[in-house]
């Protein structure tokens, strides 16, 4: 286990192992909803204009500790949402009436918790450490006056309109007592901007602590992982965010900006990303950029890393040859016929269904194929014509593993169709090593025939996808051991 991946998990043990960890915490709540398509569960957060004097409008408190809350969850890798506003009742755009945290990423621990428990607790840890920051006690009427679009405030949104062709933050801007903050608001740019007291950000970083990402940069977007967690800011929010923060702190010296990989704990800007936003945190101000920052834009700067690396690999791996032990792990071999399935192309997903040798009808993995009509299934029609795309669909089908010297019989792949049926599978995919026996390659070819999609990989066919995925090697290299062919 790694240094970062053991702080998230005693971050999280401690976070569950609290007395509130299951309780409600407002204004975080979470709601779960069931329906025919299954559970979802989601973060709310919306306060009430008894306990926050602003004349009806709280948009500012809403957007402020949703984002808080949101990146707390993300710097302590339980969650990364995507954030969604609820209109008030006037139908009034710019105004926040309440503000949805759709999950699309959920940590996962392993500690037999459901993600509704972790989400809980961690939500009951982010309302206890963002006391530090804003007070919750002192929260409410009369405390929490709203001064619209006075003097400070004012101030702050003519920096902020000069600071680019964004012109409307003054539309929603304002000074907040009890939470301490300037606010000012561009709807039209998706840009919210909170100025807070230095204690106030020093403590919110120290809440931040758990954040520790690594990065790599692609052309238009910097892909992060941090505590299991996935995103992918583009480079035109960067320097959003970056301008914003430079024109409210331009004062000098101020904090530089060192990259994404930038600590909490350092005296620099830092960048947490969610699926929707990338927060930017300087040394007192808080610069939100909405922007599609999440798991879909990571996976499709991974699929432009890989596509790389195969042309890649064409040409430098072409000569390499594959040594395999007689007798090898198989749960190490089902590890690496994942990681191949991951990067194949029409690999929509790929899941774990069963340990290695557990007795339950002999599933390895559950995928999701894109598959040309006619591949594999008889009856389906032309594959494609002259000039015209190859119609594909879309397949579940159970992967099975199977590792016999000097090949897998049909003895060893019983009841194939009983197992896809039973999945609600529509095919069958066998990785066979080294290959396949005659017998099995007939029973195959014979359910395609009866209308189940089938398919195989043998010894040459994994070693051709290693060769344009060679970095795996160094990954399983206990298995599998590359050399070059001899002149």
């Amino acid at each position: 286990m790694t240094t970062a991946s053991s702080l998230k998990q005693k971050l999280h043990e401690f976070v569950m192992g609290q007395p509130c960890a299951q309780e409600r915490h407002d204004p975080f709540v979470i709601g779960e909803e069931t329906s025919e398509r299954g559970n979802m569960i989601f973060g709310y957060v919306r306060t009430s204009s008894y306990q926050l004097d602003g004349c009806g409008g709280r948009t500012d408190v809403h957007d402020v500790l949703s984002l808080l809350w949101a990146c707390v969850m993300r710097a302590s890798g339980a969650a990364s949402p995507s954030l969604f506003s609820e209109e008030g009742f006037a139908g009034i755009e710019e105004e926040i009436y309440a503000r949805w945290l759709v999950f699309q990423q959920i940590g996962d621990f392993n500690d037999n918790t459901n993600a509704k428990q972790r989400l809980l607790a961690h939500a009951a840890h982010a309302y206890h450490v963002l006391d530090e920051v804003l007070g919750w006690a002192d929260i409410k009427y009369p405390n929490a006056k709203w001064k619209d679009q006075e003097g400070p405030a004012l101030a702050l949104a003519g920096r902020l309109n000069a600071a680019g062709e964004l012109r409307d933050f003054g539309d929603m801007a304002g000074e907040r007592e009890c939470p301490d903050w300037l606010y000012a608001k561009s709807h039209r740019g998706g840009i919210s901007v909170a100025v807070l007291p230095v204690e106030s950000m020093i403590a919110l970083r120290l809440a931040l602590l758990a954040y520790e990402p690594i990065s790599t940069e692609g052309r238009s977007r910097t892909s992060i992982l941090a505590g299991g967690l996935k995103n992918a800011i583009p480079k035109k929010v960067v320097s959003k965010g970056l301008k914003y923060i430079r024109a409210v702190e331009d004062s000098d010296p101020h904090l530089p900006w060192l990259g994404v990989n930038s600590l909490p704990s350092e005296a620099a800007i830092i960048a947490i990303p969610l699926e929707s936003h990338c927060v930017f945190l300087g040394g007192q101000t808080l610069v939100a950029v909405e922007g599609d920052c999440g798991l879909r834009q990571f996976e499709a700067e991974r699929t432009k890393f890989l596509e790389r690396r195969v042309k890649e690999n064409a040409v430098f791996a072409a000569d390499y040859i594959f040594q395999w032990p007689q007798k090898f792990d198989g749960s190490k071999f089902e590890e690496l016929v994942y990681s191949l399935l991951e990067r194949e192309p029409g690999v929509m997903w790929v899941r774990q269904a069963s340990p290695t040798n557990e007795r339950d009808g002999g599933r390895d993995f559950l995928a999701r194929l894109v598959v040309p009509v006619g591949d594999g299934m008889q009856g389906e029609g032309s594959a494609s014509e002259a000039g015209v795309p190859t119609p594909a669909k879309a397949l579940n089908v159970v992967v099975q593993v199977k590792a016999r010297n000097p090949s897998v019989g049909k003895s060893k792949v019983q009841d194939i169709r009983d197992t896809v049926e039973m999945h609600d599978a529509n095919g069958y995919f066998l990785v066979a090593f080294p290959q396949p026996a005659n017998s099995l390659v007939e029973h195959l070819a014979a359910l395609a025939k009866r209308g189940i999609w089938t398919n195989w990989w043998d010894r040459a066919q994994i070693e051709t996808r290693l060769r344009k995925h060679i970095d795996l090697v160094a990954r399983f290299a206990d298995l599998v051991k590359v050399g070059s062919r001899q002149p």
